[in-house]
């Protein structure tokens, strides 16, 4: 095995952007506060060749602007599956990357992000600032994100969790898009053949727009959360499992669930041939929660400056406005006392925190109070979905009628009556659920983009 390695930097005086063209090897992008651009390469090969890595970074100024160019290596992609590229970069520079084949992975940064990749994985976690993505067949992966999001995308797999900010927009061809723990005023999602799953968090007056030709459209909504939804399918499916009722006229579902202190977010979906489901699950709030409490706990322990400091208790702020909305939900008086009782606690331990001296036993307060909060909210949630699911027992009786029309709709003297449309349809919703679950896989790390990729075009082609 030969190792060829580079290490060099260049300045960034009176740069406030910096383009990058990367054609040689899988790259990370990571951040440090110096003023400079620092590029570390290791290419392993097993062929022998006479390479002289410096011949292949081009580095060119032009204004404001950094040009950094990556040139391909000159032998099989196949001969170097273990070379890697890192670049560390300051924090408010404007970042644009270009990439075809070769994967990238964005870590840590507050900058604002332009990517353009054709077939490569683009992998993008605990990031702060605009992101702006076109891709056309690599899959990509985006955690915890702050900033808003504008994602043109063709038939690559999109997986994004615990994101937030004001605006987010999605256009897509055929790629499946599955968001969790979102948290956006404005989202507007559009897909001709793609299926869209969406799990957004408590939001307060936002405007949602989700459309789709022929995929599925799949919304999850919290128990706290006070909407206007309206609903047009050509094809007249929706399935919702919300306890709230549906109203159906003229071909458009209509739902809603309004309370007087709260401004209701507007939810409008279109649809010609999928299918539209509906789902609200309470563990979304506790595992958002619980997110924000480990948050403010990492947080603490790492302050290093004043505006540190301020960012924390921002950001226990916003922790205490999301508890107080939620415990509006819990009907024990004394568990949301307790609640409100510890989070003004962990308010008051760190108003005065010395970030100098980071006094120990105000964190291990703080993770005490934390643990305390999260396991009265997860009893005082679970009351609340126990209390509905009761009600709908009692009243409809649903899980009884779903058995029944499961049996009949099974049974051997019915199913010659039922004809290809309904197996059009079952073939329809089973593929759909397909692509969910390979995207779960790829999201947990059970298959990797390659594959996810090969079998979401597997079911494309059944």
């Amino acid at each position: 095995m030969k190792k060829y390695t580079l290490n060099k930097s260049w300045g960034l005086n009176e740069i406030s952007r910096i383009r990058i063209t990367n054609e040689m090897a899988p790259l990370t992008i990571s951040s440090a506060p110096a003023n400079e651009l620092f590029l570390e390469a290791l290419i392993s090969t097993e062929t022998e060749v006479d390479l002289n890595l410096e011949e292949l970074v081009l580095a060119e100024r032009n204004g404001n602007e950094l040009k950094l160019e990556l040139m391909e290596l000159p032998f099989s992609k196949l001969k170097h599956k273990k070379s890697m590229l890192m670049i560390v970069v300051p924090e408010e520079l404007y970042i644009k990357v270009d990439t075809e084949n070769m994967p990238l992975s964005i870590y840590g940064l507050e900058n604002d992000l332009d990517i353009e990749s054709e077939n490569a994985p683009v992998s993008i976690k605990s990031c702060t600032g605009k992101l702006k993505l076109e891709g056309e067949n690599g899959p990509l992966s985006l955690m915890r994100h702050i900033g808003n999001i504008d994602l043109t995308v063709e038939n690559g797999p999109v997986v994004a969790e615990d994101i937030s900010g004001d605006k987010l927009k999605v256009e897509s061809e055929n790629a499946p898009l599955r968001f969790r723990l979102a948290e956006y005023k404005q989202v507007d999602i559009e897909s001709e053949n793609g299926p869209i799953s969406y799990e957004t968090l408590p939001v307060e007056g936002g405007d949602y727009s989700f459309a789709s030709e022929n995929g599925m459209i799949h919304l999850i909504l919290p128990l706290s959360f006070t909407f206007s939804l309206t609903a047009k399918s050509e094809s007249g499916r929706l399935k919702s499992k919300l306890d709230d009722s549906v109203a159906h006229e003229d071909g458009v579902f209509k739902i809603e669930r309004l309370q007087d202190s709260l401004k209701p977010t507007r939810i409008r979906i279109e649809t010609e041939n999928g299918l539209i489901r509906l789902n609200s699950d309470g563990r979304i709030d506790l595992d958002f929660l619980k997110n924000m409490l480990e948050n403010v706990k990492d947080s603490l322990a790492k302050v290093e400056s004043q505006i540190d400091a301020e960012k924390m208790r921002d950001l226990v702020n916003k922790l205490s406005g999301t508890l107080r909305s939620v415990s509006t939900y819990i009907r024990d008086e004394k568990t949301k006392a307790r609640i409100l009782e510890n989070i003004e606690k962990i308010k008051s331990s760190i108003q005065d925190y010395d970030f100098k001296e980071k006094t120990g036993n105000v964190q291990s307060k703080v993770e005490e109070l934390g643990s305390e909060i999260y396991e009265n909210l997860k009893e005082g949630l679970r009351n609340v979905k126990a209390e509905f699911d009761d009600l709908r027992y009692e009243h409809l009786n649903t899980d009884a009628l779903k058995d029944y029309v499961l049996k009949v709709v099974n049974s051997p003297y019915i199913k010659p009556y039922l004809g290809a449309a309904k197996k059009h349809i079952e073939n329809e919703e089973i593929a759909e659920r397909s692509r969910l679950k390979i995207l779960e896989m790829l999201e947990a790390g059970k298959i990797s983009s390659e594959e996810a990729e090969r079998l979401l075009q597997a079911i494309s082609k059944e």
